[in-house]
């Protein structure tokens, strides 16, 4: 006979993990009342609601007082880190819905730090792109890129037509006349805050991946500084080590 040495409350957030997961749930579904579940589960309701708890917090569930348990199906990207691949082609590879959102295209002169990165000169402008990658509709990628003038020929013109590919990487290699060859980064962990919590829709304090670096051109000259904030709770990285 073998004998679950798990807590009582371990056993039901496995449980529910698992039923959620089948898709034995729709989103947005109300749970059972906690009277039911603990009966259903044979604890007691503060078993039941420590459960929950963790639930809640793992991102299955959100609970509003005085209408119950619901339903959070969690959209997952799940994408490899050992290539230089379009964002979105990540998110339609893992069986989502892939999206892109420029939010703005500006020019302005670049900051100390960015003209570093990059190896221009202090004081020079460059254009600066913000957009969002969605999951089924889900933001779960901000994406804040920085392009030096001479990529471009100085033309905001050119520049817009960043909106008419899916990401930076496609804008560069079929737009200008500096293909990308390999992106040289920094993968980071970071808690969300403003305005990082309204672009993603997380709470403050978020788990959130963060990755920046340059891309370089097959002259090795860097053509792109970026950052990028994965919300944590739904695009995970694997790495693969030969």
């Amino acid at each position: 006979m073998i004998v679950n040495r798990q807590p009582l409350y371990m056993q039901i957030v496995n449980e529910l993990e698992s039923r959620i997961e089948n898709g034995l749930y729709e989103n947005g579904a109300r749970l059972s009342s906690e009277p039911d579940l603990a009966e259903e589960f044979g604890v007691s309701r503060g078993t039941l609601r420590e459960a929950l708890g963790i639930l809640e917090k793992d991102g299955y569930l959100t609970r509003e007082h005085g209408k119950g348990s619901f339903i959070r199906t969690k959209t997952k990207v799940f994408a490899g880190i050992e290539k230089l691949e379009a964002l979105t082609e990540t998110i339609r590879n893992a069986g989502y819905e892939a999206e892109d959102q420029v939010l703005e295209i500006r020019e302005e002169v670049l900051s100390k730090s960015e003209c570093k990165m990059l190896g221009l000169e202090a004081g020079v402008k460059g254009f600066i792109v913000e957009s969002i990658r969605k999951a089924n509709g889900v933001p779960v990628i901000y994406c804040y890129d920085v392009i030096p003038e001479f990529v471009v020929g100085g033309s905001m013109k050119k520049m817009l037509q960043r909106k008419d590919y899916e990401c930076m990487t496609e804008y560069l290699k079929n737009a200008t006349d500096y293909p990308p060859s390999e992106y040289d980064s920094t993968l980071t962990a970071v808690l969300a805050e403003e305005p990082l919590t309204e672009l993603l829709k997380v709470k403050e304090n978020a788990p959130l991946i963060k990755l920046s670096g340059i891309i370089l051109a097959y002259d090795g000259k860097p053509i792109n500084y970026g950052v990028q904030y994965f919300n944590g709770d739904a695009y995970q990285f694997r790495l693969v080590r030969k």
